[in-house]
């Protein structure tokens, strides 16, 4: 009987070889089905630049030079499998900045933002990378009727924070790495409180990263899968809103809602790109509580149409649109607008996410959203 067993065991294992070397393939490095661990770094550095006024009630902080502290903690992929799917080697994590804006005016601010930075290799030691971030700031000096009426940038001590960039990576050993960027960044309350010009920054920055366990980043060929081509066009239905902050003729500050209904349809045009057209139609009540106040006669409805382009990273989707309103009565806000999105894919038709509204260098609104995939 044992010697039965021991035949049927030897027979079976030597009937499982061939797929046992398919899983040992899967789990190699170059094999285009591999899927590593991330690559942890932790890199700290040192921005300056200057404040951009971008509009006449924020003149008062021209000629400021803001000098920031930053550390980021990213987990990065570098396996043939990312390498196949977007020809590049994603890192992401949690960025903190500290920076003294060099005026009284607008304070401190500390920021705490998620990344994501998509690298692309320039040779064997350096790489390019595009940089995008999304958080909150805490800053130390809120406009205050009294105590710091020539504010207008920011009137709340919480605000959101965005930042865009590009980044030069040269290797300097195997586990250290040198970093050189150039971004712009952006702090506003997204239109829940005014006065909300918002501080817009441009600086350059260099820092030093640090690898406790290096890895090869992959090297071969990348795959010409192209299944994706095949995808139907997506339609989704979205609703979305905010509470706004406003004051009525008599000076009261009330929160009052923004509701909207938008329509689009995208379709996919690569691994991790989609095009998208859609049309929205939103209601604003605290810009009726503003018309009422100057005494104008028009509506608070707005309604546009926008093309964009989607990153389709994972569950994610990061959006960049820009719109031109179709129905615009108010004569506050240019024709022309844009708007920067996440969203995130929670099954086969519903996804959660925020979406910025902006008009040239001044955000309108954040708004919160649900959508339906048709």
């Amino acid at each position: 009987m044992y010697r039965l067993c021991d035949r049927w065991l030897f027979t079976w294992l030597i009937s499982q070889l061939p797929s046992l070397g398919i899983a040992a393939q899967k789990n190699d490095s170059t094999s285009p089905f591999a899927k590593l661990p991330n690559i942890f770094n932790i890199s700290s550095g040192i921005q300056h630049g200057f404040i951009f006024a971008h509009s006449p009630l924020v003149e008062n902080t021209k000629g400021a030079n803001p000098t920031g502290i930053e550390v980021s903690f990213g987990w990065q992929r570098s396996d043939a499998l990312t390498w196949n799917l977007c020809n590049c080697f994603p890192r992401k994590g949690l960025l903190i900045a500290y920076y003294d804006y060099d005026t009284k005016i607008l304070g401190k601010g500390i920021s705490a933002a998620y990344f994501l930075e998509p690298n692309y290799k320039l040779g064997k030691k350096n790489f390019f990378s595009i940089k995008g971030a999304a958080g909150f700031s805490y800053l130390t000096n809120p406009f205050d009727s009294m105590k710091n009426p020539t504010n207008q940038s920011y009137s709340a001590a919480v605000n959101g924070y965005l930042l865009i960039g590009i980044d030069l990576w040269f290797k300097l050993s195997d586990h250290w790495w040198l970093n050189g960027s150039v971004n712009y960044q952006h702090v506003s309350n997204g239109g829940l409180n005014q006065p909300n010009k918002g501080i817009n920054w441009p600086t350059a920055g260099i820092a030093i990263g640090y690898q406790k366990n290096p890895r090869p980043y992959y090297s071969g060929i990348r795959s010409k899968e192209r299944s994706w081509k095949g995808n139907p066009p997506r339609w989704d239905i979205s609703i979305f809103g905010i509470a706004k902050k406003s004051s009525d003729e008599h000076g009261n500050r009330k929160r009052l809602p923004l509701l909207g209904f938008s329509i689009q349809g995208s379709k996919q045009v690569g691994r991790i790109s989609i095009l998208t057209l859609g049309a929205e139609i939103f209601n604003d009540e605290a810009l009726r509580m503003q018309l009422k106040r100057d005494t104008i006669d028009a509506s608070a409805i707005r309604a546009g149409v926008a093309f964009g382009h989607e990153f389709l990273l994972g569950k994610f989707l990061f959006s960049q649109r820009l719109g031109v309103y179709i129905f615009h009565q108010t004569p506050y806000y240019d024709r022309i607008y844009h708007r920067w999105g996440i969203h995130y894919i929670i099954n086969r038709h519903w996804g959660v996410g925020f979406n910025l509204l902006a008009h040239r260098h001044v955000a309108d609104f954040i708004d919160v959203r649900l959508s339906y995939s048709l």
